[in-house]
């Protein structure tokens, strides 16, 4: 194993605590500049993720309303009633962002297609690296906050749906994450620097308990005048 991917796992609370998960459930709100340019201000306020650590498959509730649930998985999206009713269904849910900008309106299953790729990455990361399917290399240090971070170049497996294939994590000397750079496939390819902080142990992982994405200037440098997305999470399971 790469010698920075075992620091990294160790300091997240250990591949072999990892091992014995297989779900989360996270309690959060997510807010942020993105929703109201793709018409949902507020619509992620006071939800809980439900996710397979093994598996892509997320449940968003409430959401959109609040006696609805939405599942996300890369193939097939569902929008329900809280006793199980089926209200909205998309198969295949990549292909409606093609040729989307930034700026195209959402509706709500492409918001909670987002959510579902989105999150479900964030809280599998970093010990999804360890799988064999996943590229790891060490790249070039970065300096930022009075702080020299060691970077790790991720190259995604074809079945993993993320972000975009090719991503950077930045770390401490703790082997905590401090930055995360990509860009996003489904916004067009918006270049972001994402910073997760805040961080807290639950059930023997460390997790940031506050994100926040903003665009990413050509420079590397992150455009602060506007945070793009921010995730607040107040309490999170594994088992």
């Amino acid at each position: 194993m790469d010698e920075l991917l075992e620091l990294v796992l160790n300091a997240h609370g250990g591949i072999d605590r990892w091992k014995e998960i297989s779900r989360f459930r996270v309690n959060c709100s997510i807010g942020g500049a993105i929703w109201t340019l793709k018409g949902k201000p507020g619509l992620l306020d006071d939800i809980v993720l439900s996710g397979e650590t093994r598996v892509q498959r997320l449940l968003i509730e409430p959401f959109p309303a609040p006696d609805r649930f939405a599942t996300w998985e890369p193939r097939r999206q569902t929008i329900a009633t809280a006793e199980g009713v089926l209200v909205e269904e998309r198969d295949d849910p990549a292909s409606v962002f093609a040729g989307q900008t930034r700026e195209s309106l959402w509706d709500d299953l492409q918001v909670a297609y987002f959510v579902g790729e989105a999150n479900w990455n964030y809280f599998v990361a970093p010990f999804v690296f360890a799988r064999p399917d996943f590229e790891v290399a060490e790249g070039e240090r970065w300096s930022e906050n009075g702080e020299t971070w060691r970077t790790l170049v991720v190259t995604y497996p074809d079945q993993i749906i993320a972000h975009t294939k090719t991503q950077t994590y930045y770390f401490g000397d703790d082997g905590l994450l401090r930055r995360l750079d990509y860009s996003v496939d489904i916004l067009g390819g918006g270049p972001a620097a994402h910073y997760p902080s805040a961080y807290k142990e639950f059930d023997g992982i460390m997790v940031p308990t506050r994100r926040d994405v903003y665009v990413r200037n050509p420079d590397g440098s992150p455009k602060r005048d506007s945070l793009s997305i921010g995730i607040d999470v107040t309490q999170v399971s594994f088992d």
